[in-house]
């Protein structure tokens, strides 16, 4: 039996804003042009890797960019019209800034969603070199510590199609060898999966659905943010779709990589 609202947020000991703080977002509602446009790529990834147990809490990474917010809708869309049903927790987790944290709470919460916010004890100065690195390592370790804490095995990050296409790039021309971000990945001794729902979404149309669905703006701009390396693979990537004219090369490399070929319908 499913938990309801309520006894969720009470188990989980969620953070929660004011009801008379909340935005009011617009009621999800069915469509069948969603199943082609992204709910099918959705429920694709999720039964081929097997990422998502019935009635399990699948806790998201929130970090205030376009493709954690649409993973979040989405998965609740999913979790809505569906034959999967699960326990949907946003997580968001602060480092070196703050700022995301109410508007990502706001957001969670307008889809009747609990929000857990966890915060960083930094020690010592900032890197000079690496603070994205840094930056991300310590939200991982802060999300593993949180799931292993309150019996949580599966955590969904926002990465898509392109993120992928860059990462085989990347360690094709890097590191010589061909390989891409897996779509489940284990740790903690392989008690948590780190899930990626959107392996089979390109970029544009993530893009489209923020638009579309009238998502808000979360992203607070990061002073620490860095230009790395993957700017230049995102470049080769969109350059490489040009040339061959390809339409959704990301997805196509996906697919190369895993040529599982089914179509699953809500």
């Amino acid at each position: 039996m499913r938990m309801s609202e309520q006894e969720f947020y009470t188990s989980l000991r969620c953070w929660q804003l004011p009801m008379d703080e909340r935005r009011i977002m617009p009621t999800i509602s069915w469509n069948k042009n969603n199943n082609k446009w992204f709910a099918g790529n959705l429920l694709k990834a999720i039964r081929e890797f097997n990422m998502i147990t019935p009635g399990e809490t699948v806790a998201v990474g929130m970090s205030g960019g376009i493709d954690s917010t649409v993973l979040l809708y989405a998965l609740d869309y999913i979790n809505r019209y569906s034959p999967l049903h699960f326990q949907l927790l946003a997580l968001h987790v602060e480092t070196f800034s703050t700022e995301a944290s109410a508007p990502i709470s706001a957001f969670a919460q307008s889809l009747g969603i609990p929000v857990k916010i966890l915060s960083v004890n930094r020690q010592g100065d900032l890197p000079e070199k690496g603070i994205c690195y840094t930056c991300s390592r310590l939200k991982k370790g802060a999300l593993i510590t949180f799931a292993e804490q309150n019996q949580i095995k599966t955590i969904a990050y926002g990465h898509h199609a392109d993120d992928f296409a860059e990462t085989f790039f990347m360690n094709l021309f890097e590191h010589k060898k061909i390989e891409g971000l897996n779509p489940v990945s284990f740790v903690a001794k392989g008690n948590i999966a780190f899930i990626r729902p959107m392996i089979y979404l390109e970029k544009k149309t993530i893009e489209r659905m923020f638009t579309h669905f009238t998502l808000p703006d979360l992203a607070v701009p990061c002073k620490y943010e860095e230009k790395n390396i993957r700017s230049h693979y995102r470049d080769l990537l969109q350059q490489f779709g040009k040339t061959a004219r390809l339409q959704k090369p990301a997805k196509r490399i996906v697919e190369a990589c895993y040529p599982k070929k089914t179509h699953h319908e809500i």
